[in-house]
């Protein structure tokens, strides 16, 4: 009996040796798993709320506007950006009506400032001023005028869309400028206000400038030779010119039914009064100097254009403008003078206290 417990003995310790063994591995498989495990969250809370990498990306689309910012860009104001995209849009736009096929980099460089101070001025009627009107009817009401011209609505819309635009948006765009326009012009209308003394004074100094050529009212009967058999149309202006002469119809009647110049036959041929200051598009006629057509008595004249049956007035001398004659013009000329600079002035100040407060930013990648 004592043998077989002295061989029993080494038995049960074995076994307990493996189930230790076993329990140890076991314990090590789970400190492993617990390591990969809190490994895995640590990398988790690294992506999600400090890295933004790819599970952020995953779980979080970046959604359009985010898209725009990570886009490239040329100024940043108040934490709008202007893209590079935007820039050279409207770069292309400005070539295309200056008809140019390049801009040169100081060109670029007026053209983006003209584009931040645009925002500027947008974003002050937005945030900074509650008093202006809404102008959410006058904005839709400009936007149904510009669809009509249109040839369909769908032809709108897909111009629309190749600016970048829906209805909604290109709405609140026309919204926004108009808002722009108004504060602009709330601000700096103060400064534009012109008194009697200012413009006598501005009188004064353009006194020898402010001179009225010589000037006669003129009336025309009009027949094209374009395409025409120019002696046919000769014979039938002198035919007209006849029947005036001969006192057989008046030159209104005669203007409203034979001459070929739609805005003037109307009005009996009646074409104002013309000047003698070199702007004539029609020089080749007889009007001035010392073979000008007498006052009063119809005659016919050729221009490059066609043949004319001509009814000129008295001729009033040069002579120089009064004040009274010119007060009105020249406040006006004085104001959009006084406005253009005011406006230059009120753009130019929040630029430079936007760069000094830190709220704009311009990039060198877009030039």
């Amino acid at each position: 009996m004592a043998d077989e417990a002295r061989l029993e003995l080494p038995k049960a310790r074995k076994k307990g040796i493996i189930a230790a063994a076993m329990k140890l591995s076991s314990l090590k498989i789970f400190a492993l798993k617990l390591t990969i495990f809190s490994a895995m969250l640590a990398y988790m809370g690294i992506d999600l709320f400090l890295w933004h990498g790819p599970l952020w990306r995953a779980l979080y689309p970046p959604r359009e506007a985010e898209q725009e910012a990570a886009a490239p860009w040329v100024a940043q104001v108040h934490g709008e950006r202007i893209s590079e995209a935007q820039f050279q849009r409207y770069v292309a736009e400005q070539n295309k009506l200056q008809g140019r096929d390049t801009a040169t980099r100081e060109q670029k460089v007026v053209m983006l400032m003209d584009m931040v101070r645009s925002s500027l001025l947008r974003l002050r009627a937005r945030y900074n001023d509650k008093n202006l009107p809404d102008y959410a009817e006058a904005a839709e009401a400009e936007m149904q005028r510009l669809a009509s011209r249109a040839s369909s609505p769908e032809q709108f819309d897909q111009w629309l869309a190749s600016q970048g635009y829906d209805r909604a948006q290109y709405t609140r765009k026309l919204q926004a400028i108009m808002k722009a326009a108004a504060l602009l012009q709330r601000a700096v209308e103060p400064l534009c206000e012109v008194s009697d003394e200012d413009v006598a004074k501005h009188y004064d100094m353009l006194r020898d400038e402010l001179i009225l050529p010589e000037n006669r009212p003129l009336k025309h009967i009009f027949l094209a030779t374009l395409d025409q058999d120019t002696d046919a149309v000769r014979a039938k202006a002198q035919q007209l010119l006849e029947q005036l002469e001969h006192g057989e119809a008046e030159f209104d009647e005669l203007a409203r039914r034979h001459s070929e110049d739609d805005r003037t036959a109307r009005l009996g041929g009646d074409l104002g009064v013309v000047i003698n200051d070199g702007s004539s598009p029609l020089p080749e006629l007889p009007l001035f100097g010392a073979e000008a057509l007498p006052a009063g008595k119809p005659a016919l004249a050729q221009s490059r254009w066609g043949w004319h049956i001509l009814l000129p007035g008295e001729i009033t001398p040069e002579r120089p403008l009064q004040l009274e004659e010119v007060r009105e013009s020249l406040r006006s000329a004085i104001r959009s003078a006084q406005s253009e600079l005011a406006v230059q002035r009120f753009l130019d100040e929040a630029v430079r206290e936007s760069f000094h407060k830190k709220h704009l930013h311009i990039q060198n990648n877009g030039k």
